[in-house]
Formats: C-alpha cells, sequence, structure tokens
C-alpha cells in the first residue's frame, strides 16, 4: 500500500530552525512535483541542464551538511551527508545515465533522513 503524499513540510511545535529549513530544501529539490506516483525535484530538472544541476546539489548538499553542523550533529551523520553529495555529485555528472539518477537517487531526503535520525536518537 502506497504512503499518503505529505505535502510540503510544515513548522512543527519545537523543531529547530534549521531542521525545519532542511526540510523545505530537500523536499523542494528531491520530491516537491508528481507524476504519476513517482515524485521529483528541482535537483533531477535542473540536472538536464549541465553545470546548472550539479551546482544545485552541491548547494543543497552544503546546506545540508550546515545544517547539521549548526545542530551539533555527530562528525558520522556529517559524513553521510557528504557521502550522499559527493554520489549525487559524481553520478549526476555523467552524461544520460546521470540524469536518470538524479531523478532517481534523492540525496538531499537522505541526508534530511541522517539529520532526523540523529536528533531522535538524542532525545532518547
Amino acid at each position: 500500500m502506497a504512503r499518503p503524499d505529505p505535502g510540503p513540510p510544515t513548522r512543527q511545535h519545537n523543531t529547530p530552525a534549521e531542521l525545519h529549513r532542511a526540510r523545505q530544501w530537500a523536499y523542494l529539490l528531491d520530491s516537491r512535483f508528481k507524476i504519476a506516483n513517482f515524485r521529483f525535484g528541482l535537483d533531477g530538472i535542473l540536472g538536464l541542464v549541465p553545470v546548472a544541476g550539479d551546482a544545485v546539489t552541491l548547494i543543497g548538499g552544503a546546506f545540508m551538511l550546515f545544517t547539521a553542523h549548526r545542530l551539533g550533529l555527530s562528525n558520522w551523520t556529517k559524513l553521510k551527508i557528504t557521502f550522499y553529495t559527493a554520489a549525487d555529485a559524481v553520478f549526476g555528472s555523467i552524461p544520460l545515465i546521470g540524469d536518470l539518477f538524479d531523478f532517481a537517487f534523492k540525496s538531499h531526503l537522505n541526508s534530511l533522513n541522517a539529520i532526523e535520525k540523529e536528533i531522535e536518537r538524542r532525545k532518547r
């Protein structure tokens, strides 16, 4: 059974502003649009434009890394974010195959997931 579309992120009570902005950024870049149950974002669309897509990926990854740093998260989480960003940049730069990769690999959502998991672990 498919999960319902959560839509754009909304600000939750007691959520740091940095985390809320990271959610918005990940949503915009990786899952803002939907066609026939397939979600994609600006990263995939801009990935069709040489250099511009790679720049957006790197800026988005840098924003996620900066967010993790501002929230005081571990070096392990920062390393995961760096890996997701590097994989997206390297594989996304390959002509044609990279364009498909940009639509399928959700590096910003993966980075956001790593951030949220560490925050959740710290609450326990």
